[in-house]
């Protein structure tokens, strides 16, 4: 059996307001045998999406994504994925692409309202790694990337642009919402999976959250996989909105296949949030 560090090399939640999505690794898909499957399925409702508004000569500079949240998901150990970020913050998570090298490197990036701006903040001083799980590199010059900034939480603002040396984009109504709502407080009401399957079959885990604070919120957890046969991987990031006093439920399906299991082979989901780690274990048995 690896050790846990020898399962992965990763490089490089959270709801987008573009196109795409926040979970799923940074590069490429999470370490697992290539005859397992994995799916993930939310039963809340989750905002419709919208871009920035354009502004000011952009020919060189494309924003792909910006995604609000309260907390971070991102590697916690070589092989982990857990959260980061304290009560009293947030963070605007930008992707910027380009049709060629930028003219400007990170620092000319900027989140404005209409009283402050905060300059980008580098993952390593909010996350062990420097890393931020699903999306992609840090911005560079060469390549593009995404910016971090870190913002009070509830930030009052009527308006919110991020800015560059030639243009800025204005952060739509729904991002706004966000982070002018205050910080709430989640229970885990249910992580749950069967005992066991048979090897081949799906197994699904349940999650169930509860809003028990008075603002509306979005629940951030890591969920990680261990066994049947690697150590430790990252499998998603998991962001669940959910209204004061509301429950929402999140499902994610994973199907082991073993060729020969033993009679004790088994796997666990765990995942890592604010409030703490949850646990849930199936053993695999064989068929027939």
């Amino acid at each position: 059996m690896p050790s846990r560090r020898d399962v992965l090399r990763l490089a490089g939640g959270s709801l987008p307001f573009l196109a795409g999505c926040v979970a799923g690794p940074p590069a490429g898909d999470a370490a697992s045998p290539e005859s397992a499957t994995e799916t993930s399925r939310r039963t809340a409702t989750t905002p419709a999406t919208t871009a920035p508004t354009a502004t000011g000569p952009t020919a060189d500079v494309r924003i792909r994504e910006v995604t609000v949240t309260p907390s971070l998901v991102a590697l916690n150990s070589p092989d982990s994925i857990g959260t980061d970020g304290d009560r009293d913050d947030q963070f605007v998570v930008a992707g910027v692409g380009s049709r060629g090298r930028l003219p400007f490197d990170r620092a000319a990036f900027e989140l404005a309202t209409e009283e402050t701006t905060y300059a980008p903040t580098a993952a390593r001083q909010v996350t062990a790694y420097g890393m931020l799980w699903g999306h992609g590199d840090p911005y560079e010059p060469e390549t593009g990337g995404f910016l971090l900034f870190r913002v009070p939480n509830p930030l009052a603002a009527d308006s919110v642009a991020l800015r560059w040396p030639d243009g800025e984009r204005s952060l739509p109504e729904d991002a706004l919402r966000r982070l002018r709502r205050p910080p709430t407080t989640f229970a885990v009401r249910e992580f749950a999976a069967p005992a066991s399957v048979t090897t081949g079959s799906e197994a699904t885990l349940t999650l169930t959250v509860e809003n028990v604070g008075d603002a509306d919120g979005t629940f951030v957890a890591g969920l990680n996989r261990t066994g049947p046969e690697i150590a430790y991987a990252p499998v998603e990031a998991v962001s669940i909105d959910a209204a004061a006093g509301e429950s929402a439920t999140w499902t994610h399906s994973y199907t082991p296949t073993v060729p020969a299991p033993d009679e004790d082979l088994s796997f666990d989901f765990v995942m890592h949030w604010r409030g703490g780690d949850e646990r849930a274990t199936v053993g695999v048995e064989p068929r027939g």
